[in-house]
């Protein structure tokens, strides 16, 4: 299984599940990161310690822990 933080910049994949638990499932889940949506990296830190992902049409910053909670699979 693949992860955000397992993600390039300018990659993109679709969002399969989010495994994170209450509250930040809910909070990703406010920001339009949802199972099925279309979401595209498009910087981290050097650390890869943040994300700058682009959700549906949504720009979000993530942190690790929950780049790490939403699994995705690669478009083809």
């Amino acid at each position: 299984m693949k992860r955000v933080n397992d993600m390039q910049i300018g990659e993109e994949a679709i969002i399969k599940k989010i495994t994170a638990k209450e509250p930040i499932k809910g909070r990703l889940l406010a920001m339009g990161i949802v199972k099925g949506a279309k979401i595209k990296v498009l910087k981290h830190t050097l650390a890869k310690q943040t994300w700058d992902v682009i959700a549906g049409n949504t720009k979000v910053g993530l942190r690790e822990e929950e780049a790490a909670n939403i699994v995705v699979e690669d478009i083809k």
